[in-house]
């Protein structure tokens, strides 16, 4: 009897440290997926950045480009207006050119300067924000994923704990059952020796 119950407490305990084991693999994984997934989200989320770094970088050389172009039309026509005024006299051709170039020069400097700014601004403040709505909901799915493996981890501890209790009660109630039949074998035999003595 004492054997089979050591041999249930060995059964009980060993039934709960797979299980526990089988939650402990599980939680890693669940620690790994959610770690794997944050970064690359995270990774995803810096490309969205520089998606938007580069776009401020395009919108600058566009502004650029527009600038140069205009100033390159007012200097062309004031070069003009300075060769009519010259060669013909016409210095109302070069007073109009010199206004024209002074007004492409200021939007010159607007579209280069503080239009170019703005545009810069919107495209990284756009890059972050799609770099927010990607990394964002990682983090979180990062921490449930955490919270689960702790969970699935409370889970094999707590199988480990019951397959302990079990164990003990599977010894309990062995040794209880053994000292029933121990007992009722000793009052038989306390029986068996009575009625011997009373027959003799």
């Amino acid at each position: 009897m004492e054997q089979q119950a050591n041999q249930s407490a060995a059964n009980e305990r060993m039934i709960a440290l797979l299980r526990s084991e089988s939650m402990r693999e599980r939680q890693l994984s669940l620690v790994a997926n959610a770690t794997t997934m944050e970064q690359i989200a995270a990774a995803l989320a810096n490309a969205a950045r520089s998606g938007g770094e580069l776009s401020a970088r395009n919108e600058l050389e566009i502004a650029q480009m527009k600038a140069a172009t205009l100033v390159a039309i007012a200097d062309a026509n004031l070069a003009n207006g300075q060769q009519l005024a010259i060669t013909k006299g016409r210095f109302d051709e070069l007073a109009n050119a010199q206004a024209q170039s002074n007004f492409m020069h200021q939007l010159a400097s607007f579209i280069s300067g503080w239009q170019a700014e703005q545009n810069m601004s919107n495209a990284r403040q756009i890059g972050q924000e799609q770099a927010d709505a990607i990394h964002t909901p990682a983090i979180a799915e990062e921490q449930n994923g955490l919270a689960m493996a702790a969970n699935v981890l409370l889970d094999g501890d707590l199988a480990l704990a019951a397959g302990d209790l079990g164990a003990r009660s599977v010894a309990i109630s062995e040794s209880a059952k053994a000292s029933a039949v121990l007992g009722h074998a000793s009052a038989s035999l306390a029986n068996a020796l009575a009625m011997a003595n009373a027959a003799h």
